[in-house]
């Protein structure tokens, strides 16, 4: 019996649902799978869905006699931020060495393609007056 009034009540929720797809169609006229993110691969949805998980990773919501709900870290979240903190302490220095090289590289390679595209914008302007020149 629970079942069966489980089945009715997310079936009412379906019926809801789409007499407010039709009227939102209506309203806008355009078909409601060009408004909806729910309808076009794109990457809203996906980080949607990551930010909602993460914010229950740390965060917990109660209610009580002076709020209708309060939002506050949980002691699972302070403990999971706290490690994070931690690991960020640790790795840093190593992170920084890396980006360090990586940076001193990427300035050399900077330098060159500088050097080649001043070269190349030289060249052609050079040539663009060659050709000036013997148009007139």
């Amino acid at each position: 019996k629970a079942m069966r009034e489980l089945e009715i009540a997310h079936g009412r929720s379906a019926m809801l649902g789409i007499t407010a797809f039709a009227a939102l169609e209506a309203l806008t006229g355009h078909p409601i799978v060009e408004n909806s993110i729910f309808f076009h691969p794109n990457a809203v949805l996906p980080l949607v869905g990551l930010a909602y998980l993460g914010f229950g990773f740390f965060y917990e919501v109660e209610s009580n006699d002076q709020y209708l709900f309060q939002v506050k870290m949980s002691s699972e979240g302070e403990v999971r931020t706290e490690r994070i903190k931690n690991w960020a302490r640790r790795t840093a220095p190593k992170v920084q060495d890396s980006l360090g090289a990586v940076l001193g590289e990427a300035g050399k390679y900077g330098k060159i393609v500088s050097d080649t595209a001043a070269d190349l914008k030289g060249k052609y302007d050079e040539i663009t007056d060659d050709y000036t020149k013997s148009v007139m």
